[in-house]
C-alpha cells in the first residue's frame, strides 16, 4: 500500500500510459516516503461518452484515487496531491486545473495485507 487508481479518457498513447504509471508512482515514493516496493498503480481508462464533468461531455478526465494506511501528515497529503496533479497533466495534456486527487485513509483494522492479516496486526 498505497494503491493508487487514475481514471482516464481514452486516447493516450501507449507511451504516455507507461509515464502516467511511472511518473504516479515515482510521485507516490518522493512525496510521502513510501517504499516502491509496496506502491501499486492501477489504470482504468473510460469510453467515449462515459464522463460528464460540469454538463459537458467532450472534456477530458483525469482522476486520482489514492487508498492508504492512515497515519499521513497534511503536509505529506498535500505534497502528493501536488505531485500527482502535476504529473497527470504534463503527462497526458489535460488541464493542471481539470485533474482531481482523492485520498482515503484507511484505519488499519480494515486493510488486509499479506496472506488475509490486517495491517494493524502486522504491526504497520
Amino acid at each position: 500500500m498505497p494503491y493508487v487508481t487514475i481514471t482516464a479518457s481514452r486516447g493516450l498513447s501507449a507511451e504516455q500510459k507507461k509515464n502516467l504509471l511511472q511518473r504516479s508512482s515515482d510521485a507516490v515514493v518522493q512525496s510521502i516516503g513510501a517504499p516502491l516496493s509496496h506502491v501499486r498503480v492501477l489504470l482504468h481508462e473510460l469510453p467515449d461518452g462515459h464522463y460528464l464533468n460540469g454538463g459537458r461531455f467532450d472534456t477530458r478526465a483525469l482522476m486520482f484515487e489514492v487508498d492508504f494506511l492512515a497515519g499521513r501528515t497534511g503536509d505529506q497529503k498535500a505534497a502528493l496531491i501536488a505531485a500527482l496533479s502535476h504529473a497527470g497533466a504534463s503527462t497526458t495534456g489535460v488541464s493542471e486545473s481539470e485533474v482531481r486527487v482523492c485520498v482515503v485513509d484507511f484505519p488499519k483494522t480494515d486493510m488486509g495485507m499479506a496472506n488475509g492479516v490486517t495491517a494493524e496486526r502486522l504491526g504497520r
